[in-house]
């Protein structure tokens, strides 16, 4: 019995051992229910997050050693490394006090701070040992995990594309704005010296840096941030790992939110046909709290956030050790047991100051699981998808229908049923659709009923049109006409200029006028105010009516030459420009600039009107007007030009 026993214990702790981890590679034939593509219709239906679940034993390790003066924001960058079966980890280390920081074998800062970038290795995940690497001394010892000094804001990654051997692992950081660097090393543990990277802007960096090679662009990838007083998210792109080509701005805060949150740091990584990324977003605005939601983007470069304003992971309760800021993983997935691993640190301190603790954790996620459709209520919910190629293997899905089924229909264009499958029930990953009869023929379209069920992925297919959806948004209810003038018969009536603005009370088109004139190099600008009391800003369809809107003006200056410029600003952040074919003589003339409010950006650029790379979307900027702005074109600049009987008004067509 004793034997027997031990056997059935033994075989439990058998059946209970994890198994090993696993890199997620991506799946150009899988596709996630948060890719907005995919379904075209639902009914009873709505798109709700996955549900993470953290480790009870969180946090992971805690700054024990004392060169582990504080960890800051963490910004952890994990790799499952296959080859060595073995989870490594760099992680940020900030001295901020100067006896700390005395302690260094020749202290340096930079912003002045001390910066180490330590390592530690994990065969569970769970357990973690700080080897002693003998590589940098603190306060004489030399039995430290200190791989890199002086590397602010690091990344770490693993270059299987690289053939150079010394070049296999790559860090990246920014020693300032407009300052990135990188490092490389053979192991992980011993870097080179710092390298400039070339085709950064003066405003790039600060922030968690994270770069990979992209097999589907063949392109190394770099993530940072773009401050343009507010922090923002911006992508490079290499085929060297040395000149990098600037690609802008891909992700920002919307204009609800404004400067009170913010996008901070967003770490990239592939899964299945998409690019995902958990994207931390800054509160300064109100707590200056740190929450980690999720972004999307069906090519790395046009991203957007999936549930905006929700956090993907949650903060915990207040007070504890991740109750005010996460800031999640970079690096590839990595996948065990049927969940995805997802590291991260947690601090109980606000984004404020050096002194703050941002310790290591892990969540889970079920494979997939990032999002899904379930019913609204008791009753089944419905969703048809777009045509999709069908993979000689086969369809299948990930859902969760523990207590319920999905059942699918293989629709033809004219939705006649094709096909028809055999219920699903359980909790689902990659489980294959059985048909009733024949399977469906590829480009067909998919009908789901989801009874006390959410569905999460199709595998086994891609879409037959990889186009994002053009949203057209319908015209808002029609209100009265409304005509705004200023004038400038009495005084600047509150418009401004970017150098110099000066009222004349005589001579304009129609009594008074105004002069906008320019110092040095700069374009003689003028500017209506920004505020509640400028009668120009705002909702546009509610404050001027119809279906549209024309902007007019009059101009004039001391020489013929160039062409007038109106541009509109969502609230005082980035313009719309319409270039007119207006040209300045020196008599009055009048420019006019048409616009609808139901226009997509397609539709608004082919109309004349050009978007700031920096900007919002054609419909944010018309719902959110806070400037006008006339200036004329660099070609033939004019240092003087006159301004009178600035006009907007509704349009019924």
């Amino acid at each position: 019995m004793l034997s027997l026993r031990i056997a059935l214990t033994l075989g439990s702790l058998t059946a209970l051992a994890p198994a090993t981890p696993h890199l997620v590679p991506p799946d150009d034939h899988k596709l996630l229910l948060i890719d907005p593509r995919i379904v075209v219709s639902s009914q009873n239906a709505k798109l709700v997050p996955g549900r993470v679940i953290k480790e009870p034993l969180n946090p992971l390790f805690l700054a024990d050693r004392p060169w582990e003066n504080c960890f800051n924001n963490l910004y952890p960058n994990l790799l499952w490394d296959q080859e060595e079966q073995i989870y490594k980890l760099w992680y940020k280390c900030v001295l901020s006090d100067r006896k700390v920081i005395e302690q260094m074998d020749g202290p340096s800062t930079i912003h002045d701070v001390g910066w180490y970038l330590l390592y530690a290795t994990s065969k569970d995940g769970l357990n973690w040992d700080k080897p002693a690497l003998g590589l940098f001394a603190h306060g004489g010892d030399r039995k430290t995990n200190i791989v890199a000094r002086d590397t602010p804001n690091v990344g770490v990654f693993k270059d299987s594309h690289e053939t150079n051997p010394t070049r296999r692992y790559k860090m990246v950081y920014d020693v300032g704005l407009g300052k990135p660097r990188a490092r490389f090393s053979p192991d992980g543990i011993h870097w080179s010296e710092p390298v400039e990277m070339l085709g950064f802007g003066a405003r790039n960096g600060d922030t968690h840096n994270n770069a990979f090679w992209d097999e589907r662009t063949r392109k190394y990838l770099w993530f940072t941030k773009l401050y343009l007083g507010e922090r923002l998210v911006a992508r490079f792109e290499s085929e060297d790992f040395s000149h990098w080509k600037n690609n802008g701005l891909v992700l920002r805060s919307t204009l609800t939110e404004g400067r009170a949150s913010q996008t901070y740091c967003m770490p990239v990584f592939r899964y299945a046909n998409s690019y995902l990324a958990w994207l931390m977003m800054y509160h300064p605005g109100t707590d200056r709290s740190v929450d980690c939601e999720l972004a999307w983007s069906p090519d790395g470069l046009h991203w957007q956030r999936v549930f905006p304003g929700v956090p993907f992971i949650p903060r915990g309760p207040e007070g504890s050790f991740d109750s005010k800021c996460i800031y999640a993983m970079a690096g590839p997935p990595v996948g065990q047991d049927g969940n995805l691993l997802i590291f991260y640190g947690g601090d109980d301190f606000p984004h404020t100051g050096w002194k703050r603790d941002c310790v290591p954790c892990l969540a889970r996620l079920p494979l997939d699981q990032f999002g899904g459709f379930q019913p609204l209520d008791d009753n089944p919910g419905h969703l048809i998808t777009r045509a999709l190629n069908i993979q000689p293997e086969g369809l299948h899905l990930s859902a969760d229908a523990s207590v319920g089924s999905i059942t699918v229909l293989a629709l033809s264009s004219d939705d006649q049923t094709l096909a028809e499958s055999e219920p699903l029930s359980g909790a689902l990953h990659d489980a294959k659709i059985v048909w009733k009869g024949a399977a469906p023929p590829s480009g067909c379209r998919l009908k789901f009923t989801l009874n006390r069920a959410t569905l999460f992925a199709i595998g086994g297919a891609d879409l037959v049109d990889p186009s994002l959806p053009k949203i057209k948004r319908p015209m808002p209810p029609l209100r009265p006409i409304r005509v705004r003038r200023t004038s400038f018969d009495h005084d600047t009536e509150d418009w401004t200029g970017v150098d110099t603005l000066t009222h004349h009370p005589t001579g304009g088109k129609s009594g008074g006028y105004v002069s906008a004139s320019r110092q040095g190099r700069n374009l003689p600008i003028a500017r209506s105010t920004v505020g509640p009391d400028d009668p120009l800003d705002g909702d546009w369809p509610v404050a001027f009516g119809g279906q549209g809107a024309r902007i007019s003006a009059w101009v004039r200056a001391a020489k013929s030459g160039g062409t007038v410029q109106i541009e509109i600003f969502a609230r005082d952040v980035a313009p719309w420009t319409f270039a007119s074919s207006t040209n300045f003589e020196t008599e009055w003339r009048e420019v006019s600039a048409p616009l609808r409010y139901d226009w997509t950006d397609e539709e608004a650029q082919a109309a004349g009107w050009r978007p700031s790379v920096y900007g919002f979307s054609w419909a944010e900027t018309i719902r959110n007007v806070g400037r006008i702005v006339l200036v004329p074109t660099a070609a033939e600049g004019q240092a003087v030009f006159d301004l009178d009987e600035v006009t907007v008004t509704g349009l019924a067509q």
